[in-house]
């Protein structure tokens, strides 16, 4: 038989239809890879727990840093298809342990956590690479300091267990039923959620700021790689008993997370009535006893101050901000971040002349001096734009409230400022606006004032990327709070606390303390001491370091 020869033609077609071939096959996998990660949990990237608390993120693909944070999220990033509701795995247990990716006391960040018959399952080959049960989590009982209280508020196994694969197996087999997405879980009673600063400064602040952890590419403009969470899960609260009095909670909740669903006490029970296992992608796990068992809360009282110590990008809080501020109506929200709207972004340089000195001068001509300061006054201002000053009134309130004379000075000394500069000043009763008009001029106010009380939550939303941002906070001679001090500090905003006419601000903080007259309503305040510290924030001082990054400096040391 005569041996075939193909001709060229023939050698020509055959390679390209190969190549072509291996181009489909190629694609094919590419897809099939790129959708178990999306939806197979623990797979492409390895996450590990680092004793120093800080979230620590590594790939092995060796690209961007950009791309690995992208492939970081994927997996969270999309609803799970009906196909996928249960998730399987192979005898080995390949793919179905837990990792912790972020861990402070009382706010730790799963991946691919259990819950089954009530109770949280970590499940892992290496139990000491997870942190100390009563660090992550509590009975969720009420919060009381006698010791009984203390003791019932320690995690017991119905509580949270940490398992091997083969228990798990044994517990529930190869599978478990997936709850995909970014789970938000508060493993509190209702007894601090109703109030506003413990829900905005305390839960949302610690929740927000332990999650952005994953993400230290976060930008000024508010723009993250991280998912929206797809809900918040409450095991100990019954349906609306989370709200403050004006439901400003709720508000807040909706506006910046409008994709979030909320799941409560029943909710939550009647998972754990099915006796099945529920596997949760990714969950954000806050317990506020566990938090007080960490270093940080014992130094400021605050539990998101546990959070803090988190690493994380210096914009954290930038998405929060935004989408806030765009659901009031607040103006270009990206615009306000990246510093384009004023409100003294940029004034680092050192002022060419020094204003109040050069008022204090004497032999200069009146008329000259007055011709030189007007000058001065309005190129400083057209460089910083127009501040706005607040003065959150609680004259009305019946509790905690300054001296009627010194109310009244205050008021006046206030309004000679906005006379001699042309500022902004508003004196309001916050609770006489409705929420989006508290929102929308806390987000334009260059610095807040106000007597020791809820209203200077609203600080939250103020431009903490303006170096003049700052918050005056007025106490009875002697007491001392840190609520909103270590806020404006986990923010980056400076605090000055004001004893009638002596102001001290961090790292020269008292001792808290709450003697009688705390809450009192004869606060005595010099009005004109406080003018000129206005005056010396928005006109005087060279903007130093950052207090966000002297914040953040103190808890990397």
């Amino acid at each position: 038989m005569a041996s075939y020869h193909p001709t060229r033609r023939e050698i020509v077609l055959v390679l390209i239809l190969t190549t072509i071939l291996v181009l489909i096959l190629q694609f094919d996998l590419s897809s099939t890879f790129s959708n178990s990660v999306s939806r197979g949990p623990g797979s492409g990237f390895t996450i590990g727990f680092d004793s120093s608390r800080n979230s620590r993120i590594s790939s092995p693909s060796g690209g961007s840093e950009e791309d690995w944070i992208d492939e970081l999220h994927s997996k969270t990033s999309k609803i799970a298809g009906m196909s996928e509701a249960k998730i399987k795995w192979d005898e080995e247990g390949a793919g179905s342990m837990t990792q912790v990716l972020a861990h402070a006391p009382g706010w730790t960040v799963f991946d691919q956590i259990y819950l089954f018959n009530g109770t949280w399952y970590i499940v892992t080959d290496n139990p000491s690479s997870i942190p100390l049960l009563r660090l992550m989590v509590s009975t969720g009982n009420e919060i009381w300091n006698d010791e009984e209280s203390i003791k019932g508020r320690e995690p017991t196994e119905k509580d949270m267990r940490i398992i091997f694969p083969s228990e798990a197996k044994r517990l529930w087999g190869n599978s478990a039923s997936l709850v995909s997405g970014v789970s938000f879980l508060v493993n509190d009673p209702p007894q601090f959620l109703d109030h506003y600063y413990h829900f905005a400064a305390e839960l949302l602040v610690g929740l927000w700021r332990t999650y952005s952890s994953l993400d230290p590419t976060i930008n000024a403009q508010g723009i993250t790689h991280l998912p929206s969470p797809s809900r918040m899960v409450m095991p100990h609260v019954p349906a609306g008993k989370w709200n403050d009095y004006a439901k400003m909670n709720s508000f807040l909740s909706r506006a910046i997370f409008p994709s979030m669903s909320y799941e409560y006490q029943n909710d939550f029970l009647d998972r754990a009535d099915t006796t099945r296992s529920f596997i949760f992608e990714r969950v954000v796990f806050a317990d506020r006893a566990a938090a007080f068992r960490g270093p940080e809360f014992g130094k400021t009282w605050r539990t998101a101050s546990e959070a803090v110590t988190l690493q994380a990008s210096k914009y954290w809080w930038s998405p929060i901000r935004k989408n806030l501020i765009e659901f009031v109506g607040g103006g270009n929200a990206e615009n306000d971040l990246a510093g384009d709207m004023g409100l003294g972004i940029g004034l680092d340089a050192e002022p060419d002349v020094d204003l109040i000195a050069l008022e204090e001068e004497e032999g200069a001509l009146v008329e000259e001096k007055e011709e030189m300061l007007e000058k001065l006054r309005k190129e400083k201002q057209a460089k910083m734009g127009k501040p706005v000053i607040t003065y959150v009134s609680r004259q009305e309130w019946g509790r905690r409230m300054l001296k009627k004379q010194s109310h009244e000075s205050l008021v006046k000394e206030l309004k000679e400022l906005e006379k001699k500069y042309n500022w902004e000043v508003n004196i309001v009763s916050m609770d006489k606006l409705s929420r989006d008009e508290q929102i929308r001029l806390s987000a334009r106010t260059t610095v807040m004032m106000g007597v020791h009380g809820n209203g200077l939550t609203h600080l939250l939303w103020m431009n903490n990327q303006n170096p003049r941002s700052t918050v005056i906070e007025f106490f009875y001679p002697g007491g001392f709070a840190e609520d909103y001090e270590f806020t404006c500090r986990a923010l980056g905003i400076r605090h000055y606390g004001m004893w009638d006419d002596q102001a001290f601000t961090a790292p020269d903080t008292p001792q808290v303390a709450y003697p009688e007259g705390f809450q009192g309503n004869e606060i005595p305040l010099n009005g004109k001491v406080v003018a000129d510290l206005i005056v010396q924030r928005l006109l005087v001082e060279k903007p130093e370091k950052s207090q966000r990054e002297m914040t953040e400096s103190e808890y990397a040391g």
